[in-house]
């Protein structure tokens, strides 16, 4: 009579847990979710665009920033700023904030669009 209670118990304790592990699975397997977002989203952006320099090229593949690169190669490598994170904006310059990277790392833009310095406070 216990296994048939403890059974009892533990089916109303759970009953939606099989509805949690199908709404789990489906959100990782959603588009730019995931470990190989990073690597989609590199190769996507390195298939648009043939001409880029091979040096560059490596770069993003690596999913490295350095100064010169424009804000499309700095997305193509670290994807967008995460929404939570902050980014300036003035005439001279512009300033993404990727918060969550490891060191909370600022990519800072000159006026043409390209990466002048990346900081790490």
């Amino acid at each position: 009579m216990t296994t048939e209670r403890n059974k009892q118990i533990r089916n109303r304790r759970w009953p939606l847990f099989p509805l949690f592990l199908v709404f789990f699975f489906a959100l990782c397997y959603l588009p730019g979710c995931g470990p190989g977002a990073n690597e989609q989203r590199r190769a996507s952006y390195l298939a648009a665009h043939p001409e880029l320099n091979p040096s560059i090229r490596e770069l993003i593949e690596q999913g490295r920033v350095v100064p010169g690169m424009t804000k499309d190669q700095v997305r193509a490598a670290w994807g967008s700023p995460p929404a939570d994170c902050s980014t300036w904006r003035s005439n001279l310059m512009e300033i993404w904030d990727y918060c969550h990277h490891p060191g909370r790392t600022l990519v800072v833009f000159d006026e043409h669009g390209r990466v002048s310095k990346l900081s790490m406070p």
